[in-house]
């Protein structure tokens, strides 16, 4: 998975800081402080990750715009302090193939780009990459849980070694979640994604038992069929013809009976008027009801309301009776001062006398509680009224109720002592007419099922071609992932060299490395002993261990073509490890890590961040040194910036 860094443009509240990386390594080294960490953190900030929010970052960083090669497309990210869920990304190969989106980092309902399947960030990488990612499922436990693509950043994981994680977790194994992301990140660099085996092998056993349904469907059928003499195609279709001229016969009988019927009254059809109009008659009383108790609810809360409304009003004159000796000394809207009147009677604000106050307030409450009075009487009389109109109405609607179903039990008696000889005929037509509408459409399903019958069987017949399709695809499959295994050991034992290389404690020649596909956890075997990771004991052991682990999978990745994105981000490969203490394995881990990236040389990019520096013993065609100490010969990252 071919990228390449080229440069890191910071822009500051006072400057822009410009970081040029190298093809080959990128050196970055300096005291505490000095803004290391936070150049890696900002190259994976602009890849979609999560910036630690230091003073620095939190007082001067404004945006960062990384120029980065992405297969064959010069390409920038551009991120702000402020955008929190999209990174800009602008790509370019050619006059006429171009782009820019605001690419989201999780999916949205519509795509990016419209007519793509291109949802987020992630996906638009791997486009420009030229890379098919594996699906995997959403919620691994769950087997009914939906395919999405396996996440760029569950890749990145092996390309970022952040300082922070570097002796407390292995590629995060231990969290349930990012852990099994990690496990399918791994599955997708060596080929062994068992979700596509399993895919084929699901397909497989699905068409064969749709086959065996379809055969088992064609013999069930034909033996149905000569069972009861059904006959074949043409003798089925003389019976359906035979079948509709009764059918047609029966129905002219009908129409004469009706005919001659339609002579006669019914003894009963005054009756049905009678019930038809008591009906609609209950019907308008209903709603005349439901009407008037409708109006009344309206009425009780408009009295309910007037009856507040004359209390409050009753609220606020004796709220004025207790404010009448106010003096107002300044405007209550302004706060201006009030210019004391020439009378002494008069109000301070209006300049109305006291008794004309008093006189119009007095006027005003009196006509308003006396409109309320009369409108609170009128509506107590207009309700008892109206209840009352509503009692007369349902006494009203019960006697209709009551006379309807006396005329309807009249009805049903004298509709069953009405039994002409007839009516007794076209009861028996209609159950003739039922009977041949019955067997045609009996004889019509079964006319069909001569031509199902071949139908089916061409589909049984289609079905072995795309079981045939699926058996060499399952082997191919099969054949893959055996491959797959040889890399996966190739990974072990390169993870042993290098472990044997850089001295690693407590490591041996005799010793085995496995790398189990299932929890993709290398386990060193010593003898019948066996520990991992969290067995090292010492926080330096595990920071080399760690970074054994992502030399050995990024070797073999550039040495296999494997989808492994080709850079290799190290903040503190010595973490933990004294270069005093331990000189001779701070060499050797250096000295592999020079000899792998020249010998991957175009194919795997450094970034190499540490506190001291380790100077190469072989010659780089392509080596950048950049010093982060706080001085004018070598400024911190953001080089006016003193601070905590």
């Amino acid at each position: 998975m071919k990228i390449k860094l080229e440069r890191l443009l910071i822009q500051t509240k006072k400057t822009r800081e410009i970081i040029e990386f190298s093809e080959l390594i990128t050196y970055v080294y300096g005291p505490v402080g000095k803004g290391k960490s936070t150049l890696a953190r900002l190259i994976d900030f602009c890849l979609g990750g999560h910036l630690e929010n230091t003073p620095a970052i939190q007082q001067e960083f404004i945006s960062a715009i990384l120029h980065v090669r992405l297969g064959n497309y010069k390409c920038t990210l551009e991120r702000s302090a402020t955008d929190g869920s999209s990174v800009r990304i602008t790509w370019f190969e050619s006059e006429k193939v171009n782009g820019s989106v605001n690419a989201p980092l999780q999916a949205q309902a519509e795509p990016i780009i419209p007519n793509s399947e291109l949802y987020t960030l992630s996906d638009i990488i791997y486009f420009l990459c030229g890379i098919e990612p594996i699906k995997v499922r959403q919620r691994s436990r769950d087997a009914d849980s939906p395919l999405i693509r396996l996440s760029f950043r569950d890749l990145w994981r092996y390309c970022y070694l952040e300082q922070m994680h570097l002796d407390s977790s292995f590629f995060r194994f231990e969290d349930p979640f990012r852990g099994r992301k990690s496990q399918d990140a791994m599955r997708f660099f060596t080929g062994l994604h068992s979700e596509r085996l399993s895919q084929l092998e699901t397909d497989l056993m699905k068409a064969i038992d749709d086959q065996r349904a379809k055969r088992g469907a064609v013999k069930q059928i034909r033996e149905f069929m000569s069972q009861f003499s059904l006959g074949s195609e043409s003798e089925i279709i003389d019976q359906l013809q035979e079948t509709e001229t009764q059918l047609s016969d029966a129905k002219l009988r009908k129409t004469e009976l009706h005919k001659k019927r339609s002579i006669d009254i019914h003894p009963t059809d005054f009756l049905r008027e009678k019930i038809l109009l008591l009906g609609e008659q209950i019907y308008q009383l209903k709603i005349a009801i439901d009407d008037s108790i409708e109006i009344v609810n309206e009425q009780r809360m408009l009295h309910s309301e007037l009856i507040t409304a004359k209390i409050k009003n009753e609220r606020l004159v004796q709220a004025g009776m207790l404010f009448d000796d106010v003096k107002f000394e300044s405007c209550p809207a302004c706060g201006a001062k009030i210019q004391a009147t020439e009378h002494s009677d008069c109000c301070s604000l209006c300049g109305k006398t006291a008794s004309e106050h008093v006189l119009e307030a007095q006027i005003d409450n009196d006509s308003l509680r006396k409109d309320l009075n009369i409108r609170i009487d009128e509506l107590a009389d207009s309700i008892k009224r109206r209840e009352m109109e509503i009692s007369k109405t349902k006494k009203q609607l019960d006697k209709l109720i009551g006379d309807k179903a006396h005329l309807d039990t009249q009805l049903q008696e004298d509709l069953s002592n009405y039994d002409s000889a007839i009516v007794e005929e076209i009861r028996y037509v209609d159950k003739i007419i039922a009977t041949l509408e019955e067997r045609i459409a009996s004889l019509k399903k079964l006319q069909s099922m001569p031509q199902a019958i071949n139908k089916l069987e061409e589909d049984a017949g289609a079905l072995q071609g795309t079981i045939d399709i699926l058996r060499t695809e399952l082997e191919n499959e099969r054949k893959r992932l055996s491959e797959a295994d040889a890399i996966v050991k190739k990974i072990a034992d390169e993870f042993k060299r290098l472990m044997l290389s850089v001295k690693f404690p407590g490591v041996y020649v005799d010793d085995q490395v496995v790398i189990d596909p299932r929890s993709w956890k290398p386990e060193v075997l010593h003898g019948e002993t066996a520990w991992s990771f969290w067995d090292t004991g010492s926080g330096g052991k595990k920071t080399l261990f760690n970074v054994c682990y992502a030399l050995a999978i990024h070797s073999i990745a550039s040495k296999r073509n494997l989808p492994v994105p080709s850079i290799l981000i190290i903040d503190s490969p010595t973490k933990n490890i004294s270069e005093d203490e331990n000189p001779e394995l701070v060499k050797s881990l250096y000295k592999e890590i020079y000899q792998l990236a020249l010998d991957s040389y175009g194919s795997l990019q450094f970034i190499l961040i540490d506190s001291d520096y380790v100077a190469p013993t072989i010659e780089l065609p392509d080596f950048k040194l950049r010093h982060l100490a706080g001085t004018e010969e070598a400024p911190s990252l953001i080089s006016y910036y003193d601070g905590p």
